[in-house]
C-alpha cells in the first residue's frame, strides 16, 4: 500500500513537473513587489502605470481563493482602477477575466513568470525615465501621457490609443526587453508629436504617415548605427528593396489618401496587417514618411528635424521638395 501511495506521489509530481507549475512562485511575488505601482515623471506630464505587478502581486495573494472570490477581487484590484484603459483596449470586465486572465493563469504561468521577472529586474521604469529625459535634452520637447505596462489580450506589442495613451503588453511574443527598448524611442516621438503639432482633418493620411516617418527617423537619431533603416521599419529586407525600387509609383498611387479627411484611410497607410500593394509591406506609409523626413532634413539642414514636430505636414511635404 506504501509503496503504491509513493508511486502515486510520484506520478503527481512528474505530471506537476511535466505540465508546468500551476501558481505564481514566491521568488517572482518578491521581485515584483520591488516595483513601483506606478511613477510620475516631469510633474506628471507623463505617466507610467506597473499593470503587471499588480496583476502577479494579486493572483500570488489571492491564488488559494474559490474561484468566485478570485475573481472578485482580480477584477477590483487589476480592472476597475484602469477601466478606461482596459475598456478601450480589451473590452468589458467579463471580456478581461473570461479572455485574458483565465487563460494565462490556465496554460500561461510560465509566460507570466518570465516576463514579470525579465521587466522588473530590469528596471523598466528607470529605463523609461531615463529615455523621456534623454528625449527632451535631443528634441526640447518632453513625452507627454500615460504608458501601461500590463498582462493583456496579446494582440499588439507596444502602440497607441491617441491623446498620448500607450499599451505594453507583456502578453506579446516580441515584447522582450530587447525590443522594448529598441521601439520606445518611436513610440515616445508620438508622445511628443501628437501634442505638438495639431492634426489637419484635410489631410489625415500625411499626418498619420508624417507621424509614424518621424517615429522612425527619431528611433535611428537616437539609437545610431546599431541596426539599419529596414530594423527601423521593421519591414524585411524584400519589402524595403520593394519600397526603394517603387517609390514613385507607390507616393503618386497613394496621393488621394494622404489629403483626406477620412481617418479610416489615414490608418490604413499604418496598419502592419493591411497591404495597400501586393508584394509591398504592410503599414507602407511609415516608409513614406520617413522618406518625407529624410528629404525635408536633406533640403533644410541636419538640424532642421526639429522643425517636423511643430510644422504643418502640409508645409513640411512642401519644403521638403520630396517627389520621387
Amino acid at each position: 500500500m506504501k509503496i503504491k501511495s509513493l508511486l502515486l506521489i510520484s506520478l503527481l509530481y512528474f505530471f506537476v513537473q511535466s505540465f508546468g507549475q500551476t501558481k505564481i512562485s514566491n521568488s517572482t511575488y518578491e521581485t515584483v513587489l520591488k516595483l513601483a505601482d506606478s511613477i510620475s515623471i516631469n510633474d506628471g506630464n507623463l505617466k507610467l502605470y506597473n499593470i503587471f505587478k499588480i496583476q502577479i502581486k494579486t493572483f500570488y495573494e489571492n491564488q488559494d481563493k474559490p474561484n468566485d472570490a478570485f475573481k472578485k477581487v482580480v477584477l477590483e484590484k487589476t480592472y476597475i482602477p484602469f477601466k478606461k484603459f482596459w475598456s478601450g483596449y480589451v473590452g468589458d470586465s467579463i471580456t478581461y477575466f473570461d479572455e485574458i486572465i483565465t487563460p494565462l493563469l490556465k496554460d500561461s504561468i510560465k509566460l507570466l513568470e518570465n516576463k514579470a521577472m525579465l521587466f522588473a529586474n530590469g528596471h523598466i521604469d528607470i529605463y523609461f525615465e531615463s529615455l523621456a529625459d534623454k528625449m527632451q535634452k535631443t528634441t526640447g520637447y518632453f513625452p507627454k501621457g500615460e504608458w501601461y505596462l500590463a498582462f493583456g489580450s496579446g494582440v499588439t506589442d507596444l502602440g497607441g490609443f491617441g491623446g498620448g495613451v500607450m499599451v505594453l503588453d507583456l502578453t506579446h511574443y516580441k515584447t522582450s526587453l530587447d525590443y522594448t527598448k529598441f521601439i520606445l524611442p518611436h513610440e515616445m516621438t508620438h508622445q511628443i508629436f501628437d501634442f505638438e503639432n495639431k492634426e489637419d482633418t484635410t489631410a489625415k493620411g500625411l499626418y498619420r504617415i508624417i507621424n509614424e516617418g518621424l517615429a522612425v527617423y527619431m528611433n535611428g537619431k537616437l539609437l545610431g548605427p546599431k541596426y539599419n533603416l529596414k530594423d527601423y521599419l521593421q519591414y524585411s529586407e524584400q519589402e524595403l528593396n520593394y519600397c526603394l525600387n517603387n517609390e514613385s509609383t507607390i507616393f503618386n498611387k497613394l496621393k488621394p489618401f494622404l489629403f483626406t479627411n477620412n481617418s479610416e484611410h489615414a490608418m490604413a497607410l499604418a496598419d502592419r496587417g493591411q497591404k495597400v500593394f501586393k508584394d509591398g509591406p504592410g503599414a507602407i506609409g511609415y516608409f513614406l514618411g520617413y522618406r518625407i523626413c529624410e528629404s525635408y532634413v536633406k533640403k533644410n539642414g541636419e538640424d532642421s528635424w526639429k522643425d517636423i514636430f511643430t510644422t504643418s505636414v502640409k508645409d513640411i511635404l512642401s519644403m521638403s521638395g520630396y517627389n520621387p
